[in-house]
């Protein structure tokens, strides 16, 4: 009985790790939703528009001294295609 104790707790412990492993490698997959939408969560963001016929990503910002900071943002995390595909244009019409 004690051998089946230990093969158990080691088999448990097993799958611990693996499932451990298997989550911690897991990354959300890219989307260019994801990261348009992560800019409400960063900066003073009043809108934003993902084109579909019109490849235009358009981001209204209340502060107009963002819009580098929004620009460099977009540059760092969007994919090389979206930044070959889409047009980006960072604005404000409050300041």
């Amino acid at each position: 009985m004690d051998v089946k104790r230990k093969l158990g707790a080691l088999i448990f412990a097993g799958i611990i790790v693996v499932s451990a492993v298997f989550w911690f490698t897991q990354q959300e997959p890219y989307s260019t939703e994801h990261v348009v939408s992560s800019l409400f969560d960063k900066f003073d963001v009043q809108s934003t528009q993902i084109g579909i016929t019109d490849p235009v990503i358009s981001i209204d910002v209340y502060n107009k001294n963002v819009i580098p900071d929004v620009e460099k943002y977009l540059k760092a995390k969007l994919s090389k295609d979206d930044l070959e595909h889409y047009e980006i244009e960072v604005f404000s019409r409050w300041s």
